[in-house]
């Protein structure tokens, strides 16, 4: 049982980093199975197909970010914002596989795509459609939200390219701290922008 266990959780291991190299359509099952040291058809022994593993992947990923941006509510003000940015970038820093998956799903539009968005993004974005329909909540809109989570996942996917071009870790402590206070001033601007309640 323990055997089997570590299996399946090896293979998730493994299809995790593929999925975020090279993406869903690229990354086979037997490239899967070599990398975790198993045959093909042992895959299936814990899988019923290459898209059940990558749903268990994303689940692993994105329910606890899920589980955090539940917290948010259309009555949260810009204090409660500023923390919610530096959840959402701490756990993409700690995780970074969850914007290159986005990446790829967004890059390829094909079932990935519709999975992410209809199980796992309608839920971590969905106090921006329920305060959409407040006209007393003047700061939640979607195109901020979709700036503000461009740049999150932006900086998560482009630091090996940072780091090529300015030979400094995008996401080492230091350098994340600094993208964050960037951020919290961002909003901490936007703040300023509203008229007085």
């Amino acid at each position: 049982m323990t055997t089997r266990r570590n299996t399946r959780e090896r293979i998730l291991q493994v299809a995790e980093e593929l999925f975020a190299q090279q993406g869903f359509a690229a990354t086979s099952i037997s490239e899967i199975a070599v990398q975790v040291g198993i045959s093909s058809p042992g895959i299936y022994k814990h899988f019923s197909n290459k898209l059940a593993i990558y749903e268990e992947v994303c689940e692993r990923l994105m329910a606890p970010l899920v589980e955090k941006t539940s917290k948010l509510h259309t009555a949260a003000n810009f204090l409660e914002i500023r923390e919610q940015i530096h959840t959402i970038m701490s756990d993409l820093s700690a995780r970074p596989n969850i914007a290159r998956l986005v990446q790829h799903a967004t890059l390829a539009q094909d079932e990935t795509l519709t999975l992410l968005s209809e199980r796992w993004y309608r839920k971590i974005f969905a106090f921006i459609s329920d305060g959409a329909n407040n006209p007393n909540i003047e700061w939640i809109h979607a195109p901020t939200a979709m700036a503000f989570h461009c740049m999150i996942l932006g900086y998560v996917t482009l630091a090996p390219l940072h780091q090529s071009i300015f030979g400094i870790d995008p996401m080492e402590p230091k350098q994340l701290e600094a993208q964050l206070q960037l951020q919290h001033d961002m909003v901490d601007g936007f703040n300023l922008l509203l008229p007085e309640q």
